[in-house]
């Protein structure tokens, strides 16, 4: 009868113990101040890349064959899975660990806005401050407008950030608008254009779209797919692979060249009806919030092309 009782209690313990390595290697678990695992999740694949490690070469500035394009995993890490011979390839991202709580977030960045903060990575950014024309500037229209539309975003419970051209490392949120303003050169283009980046999250059609049919609708401007350039496809904010200072992969994130400054009419519907500008792109985001849970934002990793091997180039400056 011992003998049964100690085989049990022994049984009992190796099964404790068990219980104990596996809830570490899940969840982590907590002694005094020491935090023990979690050992198991991404980290734990032999093909995990950490944050900021070098992802390999993409490619080389175009005007200096000398400065090499390095891609780097972006905050959190990614995982380099295996591919087929002579096949791309992939690459897994997974989900963010700062995943927004509360009410939904919104990043609205002003573009050109403080350039002259910008990080060591962003550095060709600084002297670029946007278009002008008769004394109008592009910043002033940006921050002006994001100012507007923060103020009607937050009176519908949603919390905003209004960021400069620094985009905190790995920024995640419910959606990211950045506003700009074109410039022709000669004052005949007139419109607004709109582009996401590629290898990012399946959402992005949604908010460009939601944004598009609103601010048509309200502003009257016609749409300008003409003149969607490469550099709007690649904005620095997009391009999480070549800059840790970048929106989330997860996080879905748009541009919108809301009119060209040099236009006359163009100039004034953003100067003197800044308010409707600001609403018109206030009912997208709601209709994509709306439309869109955080739950299926942010419910599973992504897995997205690995690099082509001469990819066109990320541009700074839409």
């Amino acid at each position: 009868m011992s003998r049964a009782l100690s085989a049990a209690v022994a049984i009992a313990a190796v099964l404790a113990a068990l219980v104990i390595v596996a809830n570490t290697a899940l969840t982590g678990i907590q002694l005094g101040e020491l935090k023990l695992g979690p050992i198991l999740g991404p980290a734990a694949d032999p093909n995990f890349v950490p944050a900021g490690a070098p992802l390999g070469q993409i490619g080389s500035d175009p005007d200096d064959p000398s400065d090499p394009w390095s891609a780097a995993a972006p905050p959190g890490g990614v995982i380099v899975q295996t591919a087929a011979p002579n096949a791309t390839g992939s690459i897994r991202i997974p989900i963010p660990k700062n995943i927004p709580t509360g009410p939904r977030r919104v990043a609205i960045q002003a573009g050109h806005w403080k350039s002259d903060e910008a990080p060591d990575e962003l550095r060709r950014l600084i002297p670029e401050t946007g278009a002008e024309w008769e004394g109008v500037t592009e910043v002033e229209i940006n921050l002006d407008i994001a100012q507007r539309l923060s103020v009607i975003l937050n009176s519908k419970g949603i919390a905003v950030d209004v960021l400069p051209v620094t985009i905190p490392v790995g920024y995640v949120a419910d959606a990211f608008v950045a506003l700009h303003a074109d410039s022709d050169g000669v004052g005949e283009n007139s419109g607004f254009k709109m582009a996401h980046g590629a290898r990012r999250g399946p959402y992005e059609d949604a908010l460009l779209n939601d944004i598009k049919d609103s601010y048509g609708a309200a502003t009257g401007l016609e749409y300008d797919p003409t003149h969607i350039t490469n550099q709007m496809r690649g904005y620095y904010p997009f391009s999480w692979s070549r800059f840790q200072h970048a929106v989330a992969a997860h996080t879905p994130a748009v541009i919108l060249e809301m009119g060209y400054v040099s236009n006359d009419d163009d100039r004034a519907l953003m100067l003197d009806r800044a308010d409707l500008v600001a609403g018109s792109i206030a009912d997208g985001i709601m209709k994509f919030l709306s439309d869109t849970p955080r739950s299926a934002i942010f419910g599973q990793d992504l897995v997205v092309p690995a690099f082509p091997s001469r990819p066109s180039r990320p541009s700074p400056t839409p």
